[in-house]
């Protein structure tokens, strides 16, 4: 541990500025240095001490210190620790603490809290003291995260009846990578009694009068984000009439635009060539039909332009990609005004991402660089995200351009631009798949990483791969023709 040292009476007084001057230097620059995720964490099994606002049996108001603060007291001994009330980080358990003799004072307290005159107001330390203490520097002030027992139950003239069964839920702050018995800090917490109208034998809820103990049961459970509790992968009650969600209506939305796009490109791409076909329309037909054109496909040898119908469907696939790139991966990248307010023009899909983060936690699409984390080795997101708007976006861009406005086909130089397109998307797409199995399975269930790798990741693995095939068939088909004509030019030169 680093303290600073009392000043000495130097005889070489001109040292002196000098000192001063360094040592407030090196003050700045350390702290100038102090980022948050240097400050202490909690370790796996970490005790975290709970302390109670101290408060007048009498009036229920909190007592404060001299210096006018309120006064904070640990929590009342437990029995069965002999030590006040904590819990471990990470660590969810059924833990008992008895408290061992209610007294008079203490039965009036209780009397405050259940008719919730004054409730039990406690806090926890959202991290654990530094270690460390930096020459000049003030030390860490200790933030707290607030925890209030909601203890319920019944009052009577001569005795009480008290819920002693409580639900103590735990947050920590987000993280991108969540391993098992991983290291957090604190973000919230909250505790309530369970069952307080209960008043039958085997229950929860005790009868308590001055003198008893009061045996209390916390059923400790911890959440590594802030969000409610899931079931299966999904939030409950969340969303527009607790069923359709923000994510639905933009999926519906993207989903008719899509079908609207490919029917569109089939019937001008192909069904309305083929009935113009024949007809003395003359070339001023909008699609350019019509008699005297050529079908560049009815030669006998592979033409310049490829215009096989896989090109709708990776149109399609095209025109899908690029509001999903730009208005959802990219969305943050924006100014917030653009995105934030209801009245933004790009609300709809800040509802759309948030909604699908809250239902699926997805931590490769909540990664941005400033929120990522030292030391998670989750850094090639960032790398992806950098080939994901640096050349996927562009190739795209080019690729519905290509297919959609020009409608000539593709030729060589394409084929090999989507080749490593495609390769690219399946490599980077794979790899987010092998990530899937290594996410903390206290938090992600197998149902919802099946869910993550056949309906989010899958498609974008299968798509580009098949194009990635079609286009090396392509290219091969070509080669297989220029070396064809080489070998026949080949051959005449031989005669």
């Amino acid at each position: 541990m680093l303290f600073s040292t009392p000043k000495s009476r130097s005889r070489r007084q001109w040292l002196l500025p000098l000192v001063a001057i360094t040592t407030s230097l090196a003050t700045h620059v350390a702290a100038a240095e102090i980022a948050p995720h240097e400050l202490p964490s909690y370790h796996y099994g970490a005790p975290i001490r709970v302390e109670c606002m101290n408060r007048s049996s009498e009036t229920g108001e909190h007592i404060e210190t001299p210096a006018h603060e309120i006064q904070w007291i640990p929590f009342p001994m437990c029995e069965e620790t002999k030590a006040p009330l904590e819990f471990n980080y990470g660590i969810e358990t059924e833990q008992n603490c008895t408290i061992p003799m209610i007294d008079d004072p203490f039965f009036h307290l209780l009397e405050f809290y259940i008719h919730s005159d004054a409730p039990l107001t406690c806090r926890l330390p959202a991290r654990p003291p530094p270690q460390v203490e930096i020459v000049g520097e003030k030390p860490h002030v200790t933030e707290y995260v607030p925890l209030v027992f909601a203890l319920a139950g019944t009052l009577q003239l001569s005795h009480m009846h008290i819920s002693t069964h409580m639900n103590v839920l735990l947050h920590s702050t987000p993280k991108h990578h969540l391993h098992k018995k991983d290291s957090g800090v604190l973000d919230s917490a909250t505790a309530y009694s369970t069952s307080p109208l209960t008043h039958m034998e085997g229950s929860s809820t005790r009868r308590l009068v001055i003198g008893d103990p009061l045996p209390l049961q916390f059923s400790v459970r911890w959440f590594p984000t802030p969000e409610l509790p899931r079931v299966e992968g999904k939030v409950e009650w969340q969303g527009m009439g607790g069923h359709i969600y923000a994510s639905t209506v933009f999926y519906a939305l993207l989903s008719f635009g899509a079908g609207v796009c490919v029917s569109s490109v089939w019937f001008f791409g192909s069904v309305l060539p083929q009935r113009l076909k024949g007809r003395s329309l003359g070339g001023a037909t909008p699609l350019g039909y019509g008699g005297g054109v050529k079908d560049v496909r009815s030669t006998n040898k592979m033409a310049v332009y490829n215009e096989s119908r896989l090109n709708y469907v990776w149109l399609a696939w095209f025109a899908l990609s690029i509001p999903i790139i730009l208005f959802i991966d990219a969305l943050h990248f924006y100014p917030s005004s653009w995105y934030s307010s209801p009245s933004a023009p790009l609300h709809i899909f800040h509802l759309a991402r948030q909604d699908y983060i809250a239902q699926y936690n997805d931590p490769i699409v909540q990664w941005s660089p400033s929120t990522s984390v030292p030391g998670s080795h989750d850094s090639w997101i960032g790398l992806f995200l950098y080939l994901e708007f640096g050349f996927t976006l562009p190739v795209v861009l080019y690729g519905f351009f290509l297919l959609a406005v020009k409608r000539k086909g593709t030729t060589g130089r394409d084929e090999l631009l989507f080749l490593v397109y495609a390769l690219e998307t399946a490599l980077t797409t794979l790899v987010c798949i092998y990530d899937v199995g290594y996410w903390d399975p206290a938090v992600y269930s197998e149902e919802a990483k099946r869910t993550m790798v056949l309906q989010f990741f899958g498609p974008w693995f299968l798509v580009p791969s098949i194009m990635a095939v079609d286009m090396a068939r392509r290219i091969l088909g070509r080669i297989k023709v220029a070396d064809e004509a080489m070998e026949e030019r080949q051959r005449r030169k031989g005669q």
